[in-house]
């Protein structure tokens, strides 16, 4: 009778074990899917700035209220808050081309 308490005991854990994997894998599909859906979200909106049907100071502020992180803010936001060059350029606005707040 011990024996087999024992048996089922391990083999118990191995299905916790098996268990805990399968989850960990589905967490980390469903996160692959959120960041592809983030990313594409984030893609449609620079283009649609880019194609001036979205104002960059409407992104502006959308993001000054959204980003919390001090090298967050800098990488979006840039100094001043008028749009960092990377955003400037992916929105087709080099600076000193205007556009910003």
């Amino acid at each position: 009778m011990q024996d087999r308490l024992e048996k089922l005991k391990q083999q118990k854990a191995r299905i916790d074990r098996q268990i805990a994997l399968a989850m960990a894998a589905e967490r980390k599909t469903l996160k692959r899917e959120d960041d592809r859906v983030k990313v594409l979200v984030g893609a449609a909106i620079l283009e649609q700035v880019k194609r001036n049907q979205f104002q960059l100071d409407d992104l502006l502020g959308v993001m000054d209220g959204f980003l919390a992180r001090d090298t967050e803010r800098a990488a979006v936001l840039g100094e001043g808050g008028t749009g960092s060059k990377a955003l400037l350029r992916l929105t087709g606005r080099e600076a000193g081309q205007g556009g910003g707040r």
